[in-house]
């Protein structure tokens, strides 16, 4: 008879004794069935809201950071030379290696400003109330010979967005699509080429192809003429006047109707329609001539000011390619995190990379604790049956001496001995851990919403308000590409389900168990040799 064979009879004979250790592995695998169920729900739901979110970072400022560097200076000499030498910038060196990671799919750097319509081009109009008061309205001045004049006031009709790098986010992801050209190409960002794309709607109500040379007024025109603040520096028509080509005409997602929020107070230059996309070292040049001669105008009006004195703070075209951030667009949202840790130790003091995970964080405290709770109950349960099932299978071994020295005087090998043994335990492990699958699946959903409510309100997070940060948007000004992050998003995910994966972890965890529980107390009789332990028992 093989030990296989002697374990079953072991099981089936002393029935009593099984039924009772069926029924400590049937509680325990409840416990553990539903405290891992409960933890991969907490995991499955943060995962699942973090695929839904936007998968981008923010290379930034650290102003936290040169606060704390400013408080901790106590000579107002350093102070001011921080202020006026050590303040820092965003430098594209600085980011570009970051974007040469796999993970990387492209990166915004922009440069936003309005724009103004030059004569035979035209805006697409809205027809709203903004338009309505604007057409009305006038601006005044005093002419050099003292007399007030006033002029209809020209607004901005156009709002610029140029990016320092050959693409843009919502390309890449759809919501803005090319439909005749191209995008602009790292030579042209290079070379600082007078490119521009246009919107379709825009283009289509001018008349423009790609190909056209189009002119916009970076400044108002008004500001050059007699009297004017930008005439008295010396600057131009020639100096405000962008003659840019047009290489690609796009359509766009955020189209603004009479329904659309603040449709009455929507400018013309807010409207999508009305968007220019071009290089933004392109439009750094472009302002140089502009910087220039408002600098030198300065400088001669206030000869004794150290910074007008310092022709090292005469504007150049780099140091007019202001950036307030980056942000970069990664292949998932699961890589954030890890893309943040890569990097965060390699790039210059007082800059940082920001994942957005504050609100994300703050509203999965909940889901952490409870998960952190769930595996440790399942620990101290596990912990706990092995010390119980160790101390009844000690128990259990000790009546068996006599066996045990039968079967070592007759050769059986100690392993198989003890797998005789582990097997009997394992048979009594499947079917109390087979049985807790389908109390513990009925029993975990409802315990696991119960833990949730209970915790969501120890918290106290469903009594803040959900932090909004625009996504979708339709401002021209939003460069904040998160997602919106709400308590409902990540509850809607948790959902307590046994999966095969749960199953499979309760069978390994009740085998390792037995496995455990039987090798102490079998090693402490197998060091004997079978003659001492038949000795002992005569």
């Amino acid at each position: 008879m093989n030990f296989l064979q002697r374990a079953i009879k072991n099981v089936t004979r002393k029935l009593s004794k099984s039924i009772l250790l069926l029924l400590t592995f049937f509680v325990i695998g409840n416990f553990v069935i539903v405290g891992l169920g409960i933890s991969q729900a907490s995991e499955n739901a943060k995962i699942m809201t973090r695929q839904k979110m936007r998968a981008v970072v923010s290379y930034e400022i650290d102003y936290d950071a040169i606060n704390e560097y400013i408080n901790s200076l106590t000579d107002q000499d350093a102070i001011d030379e921080f202020y006026n030498n050590g303040y820092p910038n965003i430098k594209l060196s600085d980011v570009k290696p970051l974007l040469e990671d796999e993970r990387v799919l492209t990166a915004n750097a922009l440069t936003t400003t309005q724009l103004y319509a030059t004569e035979g081009s035209d805006f697409v109009h809205l027809g709203n109330q903004v338009e309505e008061d604007l057409s009305s309205q006038e601006m005044c001045y005093v002419d050099p010979d003292g007399n007030q004049v006033c002029e209809p006031y020209n607004q901005p009709t156009y709002f610029l967005k140029a990016n320092y790098f050959p693409n843009m986010i919502e390309f890449q992801e759809g919501s803005y699509n090319i439909v005749d050209g191209r995008f602009y190409t790292q030579d042209e960002i290079n070379d600082n080429v007078m490119v521009v794309l246009v919107s379709q709607a825009l283009a289509d109500l001018n008349g423009w192809r790609v190909g056209d040379v189009i002119d916009f007024y970076s400044s108002d025109p008004s500001s050059i003429e007699p009297g004017g603040y930008m005439g008295d520096m010396g600057i131009t028509t020639e100096d405000i006047t962008m003659s840019l080509e047009i290489i690609g005409i796009y359509t766009h997602n955020q189209a603004i109707t009479p329904s659309s929020e603040n449709f009455d107070w929507t400018y013309p230059y807010e409207n999508p329609d009305n968007m220019l996309l071009m290089p933004g070292t392109s439009y750094a040049a472009h302002s140089l001539a502009q910087a220039e001669k408002s600098w030198d105008y300065y400088a001669s009006q206030f000869p004794d000011d150290p910074y007008y004195t310092d022709p090292a703070n005469r504007p150049t075209a780099e140091t007019l390619g202001y950036i307030g951030n980056v942000t970069i667009l990664l292949n998932d949202p699961l890589d954030v995190d890890s893309f943040v840790a890569d990097y965060s130790d390699d790039i210059p003091e007082f800059m940082m990379i920001n994942a957005n995970n504050e609100e994300f964080e703050r509203l999965s405290k909940p889901l952490d604790t409870i998960s952190l709770f769930a595996n440790f109950i399942v620990w101290l349960v596990v912990i706990n049956a092995v010390v119980i099932i160790t101390l009844v299978t000690a128990l259990t071994l000790k009546t068996r001496e006599y066996e045990i020295g039968v079967l070592l005087s007759i050769g059986a090998s100690k392993l198989k001995i003890i797998g005789q043994f582990f097997v009997e335990l394992a048979i009594v492990a499947v079917i109390g851990f087979t049985l807790s699958i389908f109390s513990g699946s009925l029993v975990a959903g409802k315990v696991g919403e119960v833990v949730l409510d209970y915790q969501i309100t120890e918290s106290g997070v469903a009594e803040e308000n959900d932090y909004m940060i625009g996504y979708p948007s339709t401002s021209i000004w939003d460069t904040d590409y998160t997602t919106d992050i709400t308590l409902d998003d990540l509850v809607g995910e948790y959902s307590v389900s046994i999966s095969p994966l749960i199953i499979a972890e309760i069978y390994v965890v009740g085998l390792g168990i037995v496995l455990v529980s039987t090798l102490i107390p079998s090693l402490m009789i197998m060091r004997f040799n079978p003659k001492k332990i038949l000795m002992n028992q005569n």
